[in-house]
C-alpha cells in the first residue's frame, strides 16, 4: 500500500526529526543555558557599572582641563594687561617728550629693563624709528611691518610676528602717543618675547598636562613644551571630536600633535587667543580601567566557581541517566528494560513506566498492522472503484475495481495515465477540481461525471469521498467509485417510455373526440349516398367527403397506434417472408445510387404483429434511412436470434436492425425521434408520424427500439420482437355480412351526433333501435321497458355511468343480453384483460354502416366466439354462442 507506505515514513521521519531536536536540550545543554541565564546579567551589570565609572572619569577630566584652561587663561590674560598698562602709561608720561626730543635711545633700553619687552621703539605715525631699545637697521621703518599699515591709532595687541632684528617671535603692543591736542602724533612699540609666555606654561614635574595658546589666526604663540619648536607655526585641524559648553569654552576629545590621545579644554581669552589644555587618556581613565578589571575579573571568578560546582552536580546526574539511555536501547529490539538492585529508586521508577510503555507500544503496533492489512484486503476486493488523488493531477493509489472499471491493463497503467487522462475534455476536470477545493466541507456529496476507458469509450460513474491531508500536508482527494453507466440508460429509457407515455395518452384523447367526429361525418355521407341515385351529381361531392374522412381516419389511427394497442385483426407474420417481399417493392423507391440488402436468419421468426403493422414498421425505417443517405449509400437490413430478459421472465425473440451509414443524429435529436409530429424535414415533407407511430407499435407487441447514432457515422435502429411458437400462428376468422333479421338493439352513446348516426346505420340494415344518452338511462329502460333487448350496443367512455359499470349491472338485470362496446379512445384502464384478449367485443371509432352492420350480425350470431359476457359452467368468465340468438352477460371486467 504505496499511500499507507508514505504516512509510515512520514511518521518515522517524524520520530527521527524529535530525536534530532531532543538533542539539542540535552541535560548538559540545559546546565549551560543556566550558567548562560546567570552569569550574562552580571557581566552586562558589570559592563555598565565600568562604562558609568568611564563616563565619570571623562566628565571630571574635561572639568579639570577647562578649569587648567582658565588658570591659565587668567595668568596670561594678567601677564599682558599688565605689560600693556605699563607700556601705556610710559606712552602717555613721556612719549610726547621723547618724540620732540628725537633722542630717546637710552630710555628705550631703561624701560626694556624694567618691562618684560625684548625690544621698546618709538616710531612717527610715518612709520619711522625714532630711537630702540636694541639696535636696529638705519634703513629699517614700521611701514614694512604688516600690522603696522593697519593700525588704527588705538592701544593695539598686534598678531605674532617673527621680529626682523633679531629672528625671535613676538608680540607687538602699540600704545598710542597723543600731542597736546589730543591727536596721535606717535606710537611707542614693545615687543613681547613668546617665550615669556611659554615660560607662564611650564608644568610641574609630574604632571602630564598639555598647555597651548594660538592667537586669533590659528599660530601657536606658547606652548608648555618644545615651545621653540612649535611657536609661530599653525596648529593642524583637530581629528577628534568637539562638543561647546558655553561661548568661547569647549571640551574635545582626540590626539595631539604627537599622537597621544587626550581629554581637551579650549577657552578664549579677551585678547581672541584660543588656551587648549589636554590631559593624556591614560590618566583620565587608567584608574576607571583598572577598576572594571577588577570587578569583571570578580564576576568570571564567580562564574567559574559555579561553573565547576555545576559540573560535580551533573557528573553525578548524568552518570545514572546515562546508564539508564543504554539500558532503554533494548526498546527497539523489543525488550524489556532490566532494573539492576543498584538502580536509583529514581531511575528504577522511570524504566517501570518505559516497561509498560513499550508493552502499550507492541500492542498498539500489533493493531495497526491488522487495521492494515483489513484497510488493503477491503481496498483490493472492494466491487467498487477507490481511488486516493492530488489536486494536481496525481494517482497515488488505485484498487483493481477500478482499474477493471476502466478498462486498464494494470494498477501501473492508471496510476500513469493519472486523472487527467479519464477527462476528454481538461476544462470538466478543473471545474469539478473547483467546485471539491472551494468546498467547505471536506465531505463530498456523490456526483455523476462522465469519463473515458483505456479505449474512449464513454463511461459514466458517480463519484463521492471527501478531502484529507496527505503525508506532505498536500490535499488528496479519497474517492468511491461506481459505474451508473447502466443505471443512466435505464433512467433515460424510462424517462422516454414516461414521456412517450403522456405523449401517447394525449395523442389518444384527441383521436378519440376526432373519431367521434369521423364516425358522424364518414356515416352520414355513406347513408347520403345511398339515398341518392347512381347519376346523382352530389355523389362526386360526397366521394371527395368520403375521401377525405378516409385519410383523417388513417390519420387517427395512426395517432391511436401510437397512444394505445389496437387488437383489431390480430394475427402474426413470418419476417423472413415478410421482409423480402417488402425490400421488392422498396428497391423502386430508394432510387438508382441507395442499395437495399437483408441478411436474415435461418431460425423461426413468426411474431404476434399485424401485417400492415410490420410493413408500416420496416417502410418508415427504410425510408427513413434513405433520406438519411441523400444520394448514395446502402441499407442493410438483418434479424438475428435474440433472448431478453423482461419482468415476466426471460422470453425468446428475434432483433430486427436497419443500419444506414447516412449522415446521422446527435444526442439532442435522438432524444426527441420518437415525438409525434416531430421531424427535421423542412415544412410540408414530413408529418413528424412515422417513428412515433412504429414506437407505439413495438411498445403493443411487448417489443422494444433502441438508436445507436452519431453525428456523420451513419444510424444503426434495433427493434426486438418476442417470437411466438408456430402452433399459434393463426389468421383471421372471416367477417360473416349482416342479415336482416329485426333484432331490438339498445344504443347507449352520450355525444348526439354519434348516438344520432349509428340509430339511423342500425335501422339502414333492419335492426330495431331505442337511443339512450347514457348509464342510466339505458338501464332504466330495461327495467322498465316490456319489450326485450337483443343486444346493447354501448360506448365505453361516458359521463355517470359509462360502460363497464352498465355492463355490471346488465348481468344482473338482463344476464342473456350480450353486450358489443363501442369507443374511440381505447385506453387499458377503460378496458379489462377480457376485453383485450377478445377485440370483436369492441368496435373502434370511426367505422362505417357496414362494419356496423357486420359486428352487430356477428355478435347477434355468436360468430367466432364473440359474445361478450356469458358465464361458463364453472363460474368464470367466458365467451360462447348465445342461446336462441341471446348470449348472458356477465362483467367483472374493468
Amino acid at each position: 500500500m504505496e499511500y499507507l507506505s508514505s504516512f509510515n515514513e512520514t511518521g518515522a521521519g517524524m520520530s527521527s526529526t524529535s530525536r534530532e531536536t531532543r538533542s539539542s536540550t540535552t541535560l548538559r545543554g540545559q546546565l549551560g543555558l543556566l550558567y548562560a541565564a546567570l552569569a550574562v546579567p552580571l557581566l552586562l551589570l558589570q559592563l555598565w557599572w565600568s562604562y558609568h565609572d568611564y563616563r565619570g572619569a571623562r566628565e571630571r577630566a574635561w572639568d579639570d582641563a577647562l578649569a587648567f584652561a582658565d588658570a591659565v587663561e587668567l595668568a596670561v590674560g594678567q601677564f599682558v594687561d599688565q605689560s600693556g598698562q605699563l607700556l601705556r602709561a610710559s606712552a602717555a608720561r613721556s612719549g610726547t617728550e621723547w618724540l620732540d626730543s628725537g633722542s630717546c635711545t637710552d630710555d628705550m633700553r631703561a624701560l626694556q629693563q624694567v618691562l618684560p619687552f625684548e625690544n621698546v621703539l618709538l616710531v612717527t605715525t610715518e612709520g619711522r624709528i625714532v630711537c630702540s631699545a636694541a639696535n636696529v637697521s638705519v634703513d629699517a621703518s614700521a611701514t614694512d611691518w604688516p600690522w603696522f599699515a593697519e593700525w588704527s591709532g588705538a592701544y593695539t595687541i598686534a598678531p605674532a610676528v617673527e621680529a626682523d632684528f633679531t629672528g625671535s617671535w613676538i608680540i607687538p603692543l602699540v600704545a598710542p602717543i597723543l600731542d597736546s591736542s589730543e591727536g596721535v602724533s606717535g606710537a611707542l612699540v614693545g615687543t613681547l618675547p613668546l617665550l615669556e609666555l611659554s615660560e607662564l606654561l611650564e608644568i610641574r614635574p609630574g604632571e602630564r598636562r598639555l598647555t597651548t595658546i594660538t592667537d586669533t589666526d590659528g599660530i601657536v604663540i606658547a606652548r608648555s613644551t618644545e615651545a621653540e619648536r612649535w611657536i609661530g607655526n599653525p596648529l593642524p585641524p583637530s581629528s577628534g571630536s568637539d562638543r561647546t559648553i558655553a561661548p568661547g569654552r569647549s571640551v574635545a576629545e582626540g590626539p595631539d600633535l604627537t599622537g597621544v590621545a587626550r581629554t581637551w579644554g579650549q577657552v578664549e581669552t579677551d585678547q581672541g587667543w584660543v588656551v587648549y589644555v589636554g590631559v593624556p587618556d591614560a590618566v583620565v581613565f587608567g584608574p576607571a580601567v583598572l577598576e572594571a578589571v577588577w570587578h569583571v575579573g570578580g564576576t568570571l571568578l564567580v562564574v567559574l566557581l559555579a561553573v565547576l560546582l555545576g559540573a560535580w552536580f551533573y557528573t553525578r546526574i548524568a552518570g545514572s541517566l546515562k546508564e539508564l539511555a543504554t539500558r532503554t536501547r533494548a526498546i527497539e529490539a523489543g525488550e524489556v528494560i532490566p532494573v539492576p538492585s543498584d538502580t536509583p529508586e529514581e531511575v528504577a521508577e522511570v524504566i517501570e513506566h518505559l516497561n509498560d510503555a513499550l508493552e502499550g507500544r507492541s500492542r498498539a503496533e500489533s493493531g495497526e498492522r491488522a487495521a492494515r492489512d483489513r484497510f488493503a484486503s477491503l481496498f483490493d476486493n472492494a466491487v467498487f472503484g477507490i481511488s486516493v488523488s492530488t489536486t494536481d493531477g496525481r494517482f497515488l493509489q488505485v484498487n483493481r475495481a477500478l482499474v477493471k472499471m476502466l478498462g486498464y491493463e494494470s494498477e501501473e497503467a492508471l496510476l500513469s495515465a493519472g486523472p487527467t487522462a479519464l477527462f476528454q475534455d481538461s476544462a470538466a476536470r478543473e471545474a469539478i477540481l473547483r467546485d471539491i477545493v472551494s468546498d467547505d466541507n471536506s465531505t463530498i456529496a456523490p456526483r455523476d461525471v462522465q469519463l473515458q476507458r483505456a479505449d474512449g469509450s464513454p463511461i459514466i460513474v458517480r463519484v463521492g469521498g471527501h478531502i484529507r491531508s496527505g503525508p506532505h500536508d498536500d490535499a488528496v482527494f479519497e474517492a468511491i467509485v461506481q459505474d451508473v453507466t447502466e443505471e443512466r440508460r435505464r433512467d433515460e429509457q424510462f424517462r422516454q417510455n414516461q414521456k412517450m407515455e403522456a405523449i401517447g395518452q394525449l395523442a389518444g384523447g384527441v383521436a378519440h373526440d376526432f373519431n367521434n367526429l369521423l364516425t358522424v361525418i364518414a356515416g352520414n355521407v355513406e347513408l347520403l349516398e345511398d339515398d341518392l341515385d347512381h347519376d346523382d351529381p352530389l355523389r362526386q361531392d360526397l366521394g371527395q367527403i368520403a375521401k377525405a374522412t378516409q385519410r383523417a381516419r388513417s390519420l387517427t389511427r395512426r395517432l391511436l397506434t401510437f397512444s394505445r394497442p389496437s387488437r383489431e385483426g390480430v394475427s402474426v407474420v413470418d419476417l423472413n417472408e415478410v421482409i423480402p417481399e417488402l425490400s421488392k417493392m422498396l428497391v423502386p423507391l430508394l432510387g438508382e445510387t441507395v442499395r437495399l440488402r437483408h441478411e436474415l436468419t435461418d431460425e423461426s421468426s413468426t411474431v404476434p404483429i399485424d401485417p400492415g403493422e410490420m410493413e408500416q414498421i420496416v417502410v418508415n425505417l427504410v425510408l427513413n434511412a434513405r433520406d438519411a443517405i441523400g444520394n448514395d449509400g446502402e441499407i442493410l437490413i438483418t434479424s438475428n436470434p435474440s433472448t431478453r430478459s423482461l419482468e415476466s421472465g426471460v422470453r425468446q425473440g428475434v432483433e430486427v436492425c436497419v443500419r444506414d451509414d447516412g449522415v446521422g443524429m446527435d444526442l439532442p435529436t435522438q432524444q426527441r425521434i420518437f415525438e409525434p409530429f416531430f421531424t427535421t424535414k423542412p415544412m410540408g415533407e414530413g408529418s413528424g408520424l412515422g417513428l412515433s407511430s412504429v414506437y407505439g407499435i413495438v411498445q403493443r407487441v411487448g417489443g422494444s427500439i433502441e438508436v445507436d447514432s452519431e453525428a456523420g457515422r451513419g444510424t444503426e435502429v434495433r427493434v426486438w420482437f418476442p417470437v411466438l411458437e408456430p402452433a399459434r400462428a393463426e389468421g383471421a376468422p372471416a367477417v360473416p355480412t349482416a342479415t336482416d333479421g329485426g333484432e331490438r338493439v339498445l344504443v347507449v352513446e352520450d355525444d348526439e351526433l354519434v348516438r344520432t348516426f349509428v340509430g339511423r346505420a342500425l335501422e339502414s340494415g333492419g335492426f330495431a333501435v331505442h337511443l339512450t344518452s347514457g348509464g342510466e338511462e339505458a338501464l332504466a329502460y330495461v327495467r322498465s321497458s316490456s319489450e326485450s333487448v337483443d343486444l346493447v350496443l354501448s360506448d365505453v367512455v361516458m359521463p355517470g355511468m359509462g360502460g363497464r359499470e352498465l355492463a355490471t349491472a346488465l348481468a344482473k338485470e338482463a344476464p342473456l343480453v350480450p353486450v358489443l362496446f363501442m369507443s374511440g379512445y381505447v385506453d387499458g384502464e377503460l378496458l379489462d384483460k377480457e376485453l383485450e384478449d377478445r377485440p370483436e367485443a369492441l368496435i373502434r371509432k370511426p367505422f362505417t354502416v357496414e362494419e356496423l352492420h357486420s359486428r352487430v350480425r356477428r355478435t347477434l350470431d355468436g360468430v367466432g366466439d364473440v359474445a361478450f359476457g356469458r358465464k361458463d359452467q364453472t363460474g368464470g368468465i367466458g365467451v360462447g354462442k348465445p342461446d336462441q340468438n341471446r348470449s348472458t352477460l356477465d362483467t367483472d371486467s374493468s
